[in-house]
């Protein structure tokens, strides 16, 4: 998403309530070496379900399960990540989505889901440098 003004107040209005078609790209985060190598993209969308590991801040290289997603603020809650109160009771901390990166996704059965693997395949770059870029010719017109 691209904000234009040099204010930060619009700045951050811009980030707290972006538009349906932009949240995805905001809710990004890195995959793993090993992902990124497999699959030839840098970043996707989180979804719950993913397994994430967390790279900086206190809850340095856990790794878990995303229970839930806040679009507001971009942060997650993992399932692995909890706090302990003074009362006893148990809370899971919310991470912001820059401090993680994904190491597995979530399968339905033996599959990835539709809609992210139809978008792991348009942006993963295989197959476009060995075929080269032509443009397709056009067939002049016989006015006869």
């Amino acid at each position: 998403m691209k904000v234009t003004s040099k204010k930060p107040g619009k700045q951050r209005k811009a980030l707290f309530n972006p538009k349906n078609h932009q949240r995805s790209k905001l809710l990004s985060t890195r995959l793993a070496d090993f992902l990124r190598d497999e699959y030839g993209i840098k970043r996707l969308p989180i979804r719950s379900g993913d397994q994430v590991r967390v790279c900086r801040g206190e809850f340095t290289d856990f790794e878990g399960e995303i229970i839930e997603i806040n679009n507001k603020n971009q942060r997650v809650k993992i399932k692995e990540c909890v706090f302990e109160k003074t009362d006893g009771t148990q809370f899971h901390p919310t991470i912001h989505i820059s401090k993680l990166i994904i190491t597995k996704f979530k399968r339905e059965g033996k599959r990835m889901d539709a809609w992210r693997s139809s978008m792991i395949e348009r942006k993963s770059g295989f197959g476009v440098w060995e075929e080269g870029l032509v443009a397709p010719k056009k067939e002049k017109e016989k006015n006869e």
